[in-house]
């Protein structure tokens, strides 16, 4: 009897690390679920994020974008507008870079005639702008060019912030549907007796006729 005993209680130990090893799995699952899940949503926060910039239009995104000349325009698809935005920068460039240079010619045309001194032949500048133009004039082509070298960096700049700008206006106005039935008619107006109603009691061959032109938007 008591072998029997002594059999029944080892049978009853015998599942007791199995139950302790399936405890164990179920809690490492319950560890290690949060953690999966965690790394799941910021993959799906991640990924629409992304799906928002390439294919959402972020006024905030543009303009930034548009720091980079040309980036901004890319972002809302208006390619056809990338050949102006560099062209605009060529063109005030050029005339910038060009006035630059006439300027400092003039400028240095300008102090080499101011260092002669009449009376001492060894002075005589060797500038060939110097020997041209009397000291009057070199100053006056030197301030014309610098007016026009500063004037061509303010159009420069001022065109950095236009397509700047341009690029933010272009994202608010992206998703904006316009109705193939919109139309705008113009019609003139003629009122023969006037449009007051003050006028209801001054005779008919009294009144004023006011003539007009009338607007209609249809949408």
């Amino acid at each position: 009897m008591a072998k029997l005993i002594c059999l029944l209680l080892l049978w009853q130990s015998l599942p007791a690390p199995a139950q302790e090893a399936s405890a164990a799995d179920s809690l490492d699952s319950q560890v290690k679920r949060p953690r999966t899940a965690m790394l799941m949503d910021k993959s799906l926060e991640v990924g629409q994020k992304f799906e928002q910039f390439f294919n959402g239009h972020n006024p905030k995104t543009a303009t930034w974008l548009g720091f980079i000349p040309g980036l901004g325009q890319i972002y809302n698809k208006k390619y056809w507008k990338i050949p102006i935005v560099y062209a605009g920068f060529a063109v005030t460039g050029y005339f910038a870079l060009t006035n630059r240079n006439e300027y400092r010619k003039f400028a240095d045309a300008y102090v080499c005639k101011l260092a002669e001194d009449p009376g001492n032949p060894e002075t005589e500048c060797d500038n060939p702008l110097a020997k041209k133009y009397p000291a009057e004039s070199l100053k006056e082509f030197r301030d014309y060019y610098r007016r026009n070298m500063e004037l061509s960096f303010v159009i420069m700049g001022a065109w950095y912030i236009l397509q700047i700008l341009d690029a933010t206006v272009d994202a608010h106005l992206y998703d904006w549907e316009v109705s193939d039935d919109l139309t705008l008619q113009l019609r003139p107006l003629i009122n023969i007796y006037g449009l007051s109603t003050q006028q209801e009691s001054v005779p008919e061959y009294g009144r004023k006729s006011i003539n007009g032109l009338s607007i209609s938007l249809r949408f």
